[in-house]
């Protein structure tokens, strides 16, 4: 039988939130998707692990300790990295939004939702036209 050694073809995703259980939900549902994910739990320890390089998307809620997502994306898009973002909230102020305005592969998602609303957000950041 042939080794199953890591491939190449590995869709990875980050998930950062600092409430636990929704960053195992989201993790459970990238993993339907394909998708393997590492989760933390601010958006420092997201800069960090992001750093260490090999995703294909992010997935972050806006409000966490250490650096908000909204920072998060932009530093990661500062270092000229365009990977594709969602940006989770309960709360998407018109401030959240505007502070986005020029960020490129990026979509927006209301908590709460559900598996498609994720789905659709993910489908979004990734798509290279904008509706």
């Amino acid at each position: 039988m042939e080794s199953m050694g890591p491939t190449k073809n590995v869709l990875r995703c980050l998930v950062a939130d600092d409430e636990a259980q929704i960053a195992f939900l989201v993790r459970e549902a990238l993993a339907q998707q394909g998708y393997v994910a590492d989760t933390v739990s601010d958006g420092e320890a997201a800069l960090k692990k992001f750093g260490q390089g090999g995703y294909s998307l992010i997935v972050s809620d806006v409000m966490m300790p250490h650096k908000t997502g909204v920072e998060l994306i932009q530093e990661i898009r500062a270092r000229g990295d365009a990977t594709p973002a969602v940006l989770m909230s309960s709360y998407l102020s018109d401030e959240i939004l505007k502070s986005c305005g020029g960020l490129k592969n990026l979509a927006f998602l209301q908590k709460p939702f559900s598996l498609t609303d994720l789905r659709h957000a993910i489908e979004r950041a990734i798509s290279p036209v904008r509706c």
